[in-house]
């Protein structure tokens, strides 16, 4: 028998390393297993070809809320083609609302809930020993005549029954994943977990084992995929010591933490290591502790924010502030101000602004009547509005979002946002609201995925702010600023490139400001 394991790649960093783990506790079985992920812009043609031509018995599609729509398509023509062959579907995404996922797509077979390494296990061997024994198999849902059998969880996995999910797969240069705990201690609202989301972690000896294994290999980065990574301060302590420690000078290392359980030991400690060895994610949210209690997060956001500026004062570790949009209970005043912490702990790091999701097996998404959401029935399930912001306003913050993504989210343009905020006297989202609004006037957001825009468009926003401050010293400076951060990142080539082409962005004519647009630049 043949069985097919398969996904596409994602923006679901979790997906890549599901798919290794699963293929790892099946491979020795008596059956052909192939394993194959799918570039994430492969037609649904050209992967139903190659999977209806391979004679595969069994296929196994892996989703996440970014590519079930596209696996469920060839998924059906598939079994349109082939009515004798075994589908299956596995991931977060199907793991709650199974029943109904089922009877809404009969193509499916078979749905493996949870934690599936040991569902898929124990269901290749029923079927390898002529067993068929479905409703003893704990996470997996079935049909049986016309009806659907949705079985209870499975038990949390032990990790350390789990084999190293490196071990039959090269782990390259480039990026790999990592995960060195299941459950999560983020028990945030509009986090997804599974009902028994109990914390167990890897033995520190293997976590160090496999870590000198990523060394060795020379592994550009490794990330961790754990919420979060420091629940327990003390075994987070001991990793970072023997990441920093044991540097081979190549390998860095991504963790999602908790700001608030950083303590002073380990603040110590991370000074030490290299620059750009460690980067931290810190998923701030918020800084109101109205909407904070409604998440179910710590209230007191000092702390937190004290540990984030110790952190960045170290200088060694590269950190990303995640705010969200979006929470119940947030207007986008309140956001603002928020925004406005957030970028001014930053002091020069990345400040990422992303949009909660309702997911499906999160508590949010149960109470969603109740802060008013109205969100998308279709994965991954953004938010449209809620009580507390208007379709218009969510709009707004995720066209800004962008804004903030380009300019700041990977470090860039540094000195010269500062700079600007500076001379202006603006606050940081007030300057990116209206630049945001200047984008999008002058229809320029198809010209932001290169720097030399960014900068051309920065410095020709710039030139309508500093004409009412009647000061062209502080236009020239700032110019001056924007070019030295361009030659830090482009090439001489590139320079060369820019300097011919100069500052222009090509705006044909300046239109009027609308009402609303004059709203957006009034101070919040």
């Amino acid at each position: 028998m043949k069985l097919l394991l398969t996904t596409t790649k994602s923006d679901n960093k979790r997906t890549d390393l599901a798919m290794k783990y699963m293929y790892s506790v099946v491979a020795d079985s008596p059956m052909n297993v192939t394993l194959r992920i799918f570039d994430r812009n492969t037609g649904y043609i050209d992967m139903y070809e190659e999977i209806a031509g391979s004679q595969y018995n069994i296929v196994y599609f892996h989703c996440d809320e970014y590519n079930i729509n596209k696996l469920l398509h060839v998924a059906e023509m598939v079994k349109k083609a082939i009515p004798s062959i075994a589908i299956i579907f596995g991931g977060m995404e199907v793991s709650f609302h199974t029943r109904v996922f089922m009877k809404d797509h009969p193509q499916v077979d078979y749905v493996i809930r949870g934690e599936g390494e040991r569902v898929l296990f124990n269901f290749i061997k029923s079927i390898m020993n002529y067993e068929y024994d479905f409703e003893n198999i704990a996470g997996l849902a079935y049909r049986e005549d016309d009806a659907v059998v949705v079985n209870p969880f499975d038990a949390p996995i032990d990790m350390e029954s789990l084999p190293f999910p490196y071990e039959r797969f090269e782990a390259g240069k480039g990026t790999v994943y990592y995960e060195s705990i299941r459950g999560t201690s983020d028990r945030s609202a509009y986090a997804q977990y599974l009902p028994d989301a109990r914390v167990r972690t890897l033995p520190l000896g293997r976590i160090c084992t496999e870590i000198r294994y990523f060394l060795a290999c020379e592994v550009e980065r490794v990330v961790f995929l754990d919420r979060w990574f420091n629940y327990n301060s003390e075994r987070a302590y001991r990793i970072f010591e023997y990441i920093i420690h044991n540097d081979n000078g190549i390998t860095s290392f991504e963790f999602n933490i908790n700001g608030d359980d950083l303590d002073e030991e380990t603040l110590r400690l991370l000074a030490e290591a290299r620059n750009g060895q460690i980067m931290l994610n810190v998923d701030l949210a918020s800084t109101n502790s109205e909407v904070l209690a409604t998440i179910g997060r710590n209230e007191n956001v000092y702390r937190l924010m004290y540990n984030i500026t110790k952190l960045i004062q170290g200088g060694k570790v590269e950190t990303n502030i995640i705010v969200r949009t979006g929470l119940p209970m947030e207007s986008e005043e309140m956001f603002a101000r928020s925004f406005n912490k957030a970028y001014g702990m930053a002091e020069g790091m990345p400040v990422h602004i992303e949009s909660i999701r309702i997911s499906k097996g999160s508590r949010l998404r149960e109470e969603a009547g109740r802060f008013g959401y109205i969100y998308s029935d279709e994965a991954p399930y953004d938010v449209i509005s809620s009580g507390y912001m208007s379709a218009d306003e969510m709009l707004k913050l995720s066209f800004i979002a962008k804004t903030v993504e380009s300019y700041i989210g990977d470090g860039g343009f540094k000195n010269s946002i500062p700079k600007m905020l500076n001379d202006t006297g603006l606050k940081p989202y007030e300057l990116f609201r209206s630049l945001t609004a200047y984008i999008r006037r002058n229809k320029l957001s198809g010209k932001m995925k290169k720097k030399e825009h960014l900068a051309r468009i920065l410095y020709s926003f710039a030139g309508g702010l500093y004409d009412e401050l009647s000061d062209a010293i502080k236009l020239d400076v700032l110019r001056d600023v924007i070019y030295a951060e361009l030659e830090s990142e482009l090439s001489e080539d590139a320079m060369r490139k820019f300097d011919r082409k100069g500052w222009d962005i090509g705006i044909k004519a300046v239109e009027e400001v609308t009402e609303e647009e004059e709203t957006d630049t009034e101070e919040i």
